[in-house]
């Protein structure tokens, strides 16, 4: 068991401290487009949040970064999913990214040995797609040489809890269909990742009845969150030291949460954080990114602790003067992405020596 962290600051105000872009996109953000927004007259809902995170991303990843192959496919819904909308023929959407092309010396009837890496988007359960997230799931696929897996799980509020946590169940239930279909051998079992939301999907995922039950667990190698939501209740400190002014607010994170819970449900329950160490125990090998300036960043750090004292070898890694979602960022803050991919790459490699 490890737990290491990465941690420069020594006080309160070095934690505020943000890379000059950051800052001054911060600064023109909320002092020009945000103030316009709201003299417009126009409220949060599903479209703006949906275009904010796009554009974001869009205008900020712009490097393009080439897959030997891309490709969509399907993965069905097993009987043992269940679905709120009880649809027996619902499936979900994936695209597929390979780094490199099956060797061609293996005959078409063999399958081809790949690592794979499952990887579940951020959004707030209402915002993100796959197609918003490509650029970052190629670099994904090229820095760790994992075909990345990238389901198009249903958003909120259309589709409230459980409906993203079913499909998140889905592919991970399905996945071994999709790779004998593909001719895809996971070489060394399977990655589980995400980032935000799709962390919190993810660390859901992994203390799931319907997944313990099946024996799934024991095909994952890993499990990789970045910048995690792990707190629905919104109880740790980070939330109110930056409540406002860093691109993901309070009032935004309490948003998302009323659009993806809409029927009462226990948010205690439902937060990775508050899991008990039994639940924990059985996890496989953890990477948690986190970012400093973010409201998120307490419920990261708590969530490293409480993985490393459940016994899970527990890695845990801190990026100074940046803030939330800056993988969907990258030209604002492009050696902080490197290191981060490159985080990852490393751990992943550690983990299949193993």
């Amino acid at each position: 068991m490890s737990h290491s962290t990465q941690q420069n600051k020594t006080d309160t105000e070095s934690q505020v401290e943000l890379l000059p872009a950051v800052a001054n996109y911060l600064q023109v953000l909320n002092e020009q487009v945000l103030p316009a927004f709201i003299q417009t007259g126009s409220v949060p809902n599903a479209i703006n949040a949906r275009d904010g995170l796009a554009n974001l991303t869009h205008t900020f990843v712009t490097e393009t970064v080439d897959m030997a192959l891309i490709v969509d496919d399907i993965i069905d819904c097993d009987a043992a999913t269940g679905d709120a909308y009880d649809v027996p023929a619902y499936h979900v959407p994936v695209r597929l990214f390979y780094p490199s092309l099956p060797d061609a010396s293996i005959e078409q009837t063999e399958q081809t040995p790949f690592p794979v890496m499952l990887y579940f988007h951020g959004g707030g359960g209402t915002a993100g797609r796959v197609s918003v997230y490509h650029q970052i799931l190629c670099r994904l696929a090229k820095h760790t040489g994992h075909i990345i897996i990238a389901p198009e799980y249903r958003l909120a509020p259309e589709n409230p809890y459980p409906c993203a946590q079913n499909d998140a169940c889905t592919t991970l239930l399905g996945l071994n269909k999709l790779l004998t279909r593909r001719k895809i051998s996971a070489a060394g079992k399977v990655v589980v990742a995400g980032d935000s939301h799709g962390g919190a999907l993810v660390t859901n995922l992994l203390r799931d009845p319907r997944i313990i039950e099946s024996g799934v667990i024991n095909d994952i190698s890993a499990q990789v969150l970045i910048y995690p939501s792990v707190d629905f209740t919104m109880s740790c400190p980070s939330i109110n030291k930056y409540v406002n002014g860093y691109l993901l607010s309070r009032a935004r994170i309490g948003w998302y949460f009323d659009q993806y819970f809409q029927h009462g449900e226990d948010r205690q329950a439902k937060s990775a954080l508050f899991a008990s160490r039994d639940e924990l125990a059985h996890q496989p090998p953890a990477l948690i990114i986190n970012a400093a300036v973010d409201p998120l960043y307490d419920e990261g750090v708590a969530y490293a602790a409480k993985l490393s004292e459940a016994g899970v070898d527990t890695q845990h890694m801190i990026f100074d003067k940046v803030i939330h979602a800056y993988l969907n960022m990258e030209n604002l803050n492009p050696d902080i992405c490197q290191q981060t991919y490159q985080t990852i790459s490393e751990f992943l490699g550690s983990k299949s020596s193993e």
